[in-house]
Formats: structure tokens, sequence, C-alpha cells
């Protein structure tokens, strides 16, 4: 009986194992990997109508007019408010309805301003352009040229006034180019010869060295300036790409108190390029926030120093110094903030980027320039 148990022993063990292994539970295949995508964003719908040829959009009006389930709101008069909503809003700037108000709205609320920067930068800006500003301008830079030690001008040209006489562009131009020089030309449509602006000889001409700041809100006058000095004198250009306003518009009255304002003339170059729409794009891309440099423009104005926007105040901290003389000047700044009250240093200065990148970069190239060694 033993011998029966012994010899059945491994028979009953290797059937065991094949059983457990036959039901070992195999590891589950995979599931397979589910690739969504999203959703294409649909294309814009000036695209879309920019497909249609003329048969196609006379037969999106003729069902539109007729199909549309509330067909008695798309009367004539309706469909037409549409097709000059649609149509201003695609020529942009190039054409706007305004209201009087609107209108004098568009003048910069900002005046002339000069002042000096540096102990060898001087600063100018303009207002609105007008007469009297060029006179202001006269009398800036033959305080600044009669000054040896100024050799820089930063002509700003970011002033938000968005319309003003070509003839003042020409007038400040003409204290930066030699008389006679063709500036800039004004082209009408089906007129074959177009207006000429050329430089007249001034009593008073630029001899410093010139940087102009240039942002989304200067008018057609800055931007006439900057491109012809651009391309004339080849200056550097600091701040913004421009919004392409260098035309010449005539306003006609619609209704009461509607007025429409449409270009009817463009400048262009010497070279008969235009800006119109294309703008000038700076050298050195520094973009300042609007509010802030028109916060900076008020308080300029206001009679704060404009160097005070220049050189960061910072923060009385402890230092070496403080230690040696037992003093601690932060101990003014902790006492407020113990007690809830404002410091002088919650919120942060006012800061012109564009005009500060100027100013660094003048004074870190005459630093470099006054280190070099004359080669023998």
């Amino acid at each position: 009986m033993a011998i029966m148990t012994r010899g059945l022993l491994p028979t009953l063990l290797c059937s065991a194992t094949l059983v457990v292994a036959q039901e070992t539970p195999q590891p589950a295949a995979p599931a397979p990997k589910v690739v969504t995508t999203a959703p294409r964003p649909a294309p814009p719908l000036g695209s879309l109508v920019d497909t249609l040829d003329q048969a196609a959009l006379q037969e999106a009006f003729r069902l539109l007019t007729n199909d549309y389930i509330q067909e008695e709101d798309l009367d004539p008069l309706e469909v037409n408010r549409a097709a000059l909503q649609g149509l201003l809003e695609r020529l942009e700037f190039g054409a706007m309805l305004l209201t009087q108000k609107t209108r004098a709205e568009r003048d910069s609320p900002f005046t002339f301003h000069h002042a000096r920067a540096h102990e060898s930068i001087a600063y100018v800006r303009f207002g609105r352009y007008t007469e009297e500003e060029i006179g202001k301008f006269d009398a800036a830079l033959k305080e600044y040229q009669t000054d040896k030690a100024i050799t820089h001008l930063v002509l700003d040209l970011r002033s938000p006034q968005a319309q003003a006489e070509f003839s003042i562009a020409s007038r400040i131009l003409s204290r930066f180019r030699p008389p006679n020089e063709l500036l800039f030309k004004i082209r009408r449509p089906g007129n074959d010869r177009p207006t000429l602006f050329v430089s007249t000889p001034e009593a008073e001409s630029c001899r410093l060295e010139t940087i102009l700041l240039v942002d989304r809100e200067t008018g057609n006058v800055g931007e006439i300036i900057a491109a012809v000095l651009k391309r004339q004198s080849d200056c550097l250009i600091i701040g913004e790409k421009t919004p392409g306003l260098a035309v010449e518009y005539r306003d006609v009255p619609l209704g009461e108190d509607r007025i429409l304002r449409y270009a009817i003339a463009e400048v262009v170059l010497e070279d008969d390029s235009s800006i119109f729409r294309t703008g000038i794009k700076p050298d050195l891309l520094t973009p300042t926030p609007l509010k802030t440099k028109a916060d900076l423009f008020r308080a300029v104005d206001g009679g704060k120093p404009l160097a005070d926007f220049l050189v960061q105040k910072e923060r009385p901290r402890m230092n070496e110094a403080a230690l040696v003389a037992g003093t601690d000047p932060e101990i003014d700044y902790y006492l407020l903030l113990s007690q809830n009250k404002p410091t002088p240093w919650d919120r942060p200065p006012l800061q012109d980027r564009a005009l500060q990148q100027a100013v660094d970069l003048l004074d870190t190239t005459r630093f470099l320039e006054s280190k070099e060694k004359p080669r023998r």
C-alpha cells in the first residue's frame, strides 16, 4: 500500500501542477489608446466671407431678406445699416463714424514739453503739433545746442494726436534735413501729380544726434517724421510699431451729430513707398503700457521733473555702513508696516521703459567710448 502511495504521489503532484498552471489568470491585454483631437477653431468670419464671389454674396442677401424667420427685421434700412457697419469695421481707421464729442476727444490732452533727461541728453515731446509748438521747439533747440555738454536729443513722438497738418510735419523735418530736400508726397486717387513737401531753410537746425520714440498711439505727423528721418538719416527708433495713420481725412456731416471721416489721400515717401496701415517698425521693441505713459506725461506736465522717473529710488536697506554706524535704515519702513500704514514703496514707481532704454543706451555708449584706449 505504501508502495502504491509512493507511486501515485508524484503523479498527483504533477496533475496538481498542471491544474494550477491552467487556472493561473493571464495578464489582461492593454486597452487600446483612445486618441482624442481637439476640435479645430472655426475660421474667422472675414476669411469665410472673402471666399464668396459676387453671385454668392447676392444670393446670401436674397435668402436672408426673403427666407429668414424674422424677415421683417431685415428691411432695406436695417440691411443698409449692417452693410455700413461691416464696411467701417473692415476699413478700420481708413474710415470711421464720429460725433462732435468723439472727434474732439481725438485731440491729445498733452502739451509740448522739453527737459534735460541726462547731463548729455535733451528730451523733447510734442503735444498737438501746432504752430505754437514749433516756436517752442526752436527755443528748446537753441537752448540745448548752446550747451556743449549736450550731444543727443530724444524726440518723443508718442503723443496721442491722431491727426495734424502735414505742413507741420514738413516744418519740423526742415529742422533736421538740409534745405530743398524732398521730404514726402501726398498722393490722391485719380491725380497723377502728387503734392510735394520740400524742406525749407530754417534759422534753427538740429545738430544733435537723434533717437526717436514711437508707439501705437503715434499719429500721422509723428509717423511722417519717423519715416523720413529713418530713411534719410537712419536714426535709431525705440518703442512699438505705429498704426499707419499717415493719411489725409475728409469729414462729412451725416445726419444729426454724426460725422463720416474717411481717407482721401495717403502720404508716400520719396521712393513712393506708403506707410498707410504699414506703420513704422522700431529698431528696438520696447513697449510701455499706455496708462503708464499717460500717467507719466500728466505728472511731468504737472511740474514733476522728468529726471525723477529715470532714476528709481530704492527702499533703504541694512548694509555694512549702517552696521558700523549703529543705525537701522529700515526701521521707518517696518514701523509703518507694523501700524498698517501705507509706505512710499507700496506701489511700483512710474517707469517709461522706452525713454529709460534710450537714456541707458546713450549713457552706456558714452561710458564705453570714454574707456577706449587710443591705438598706437
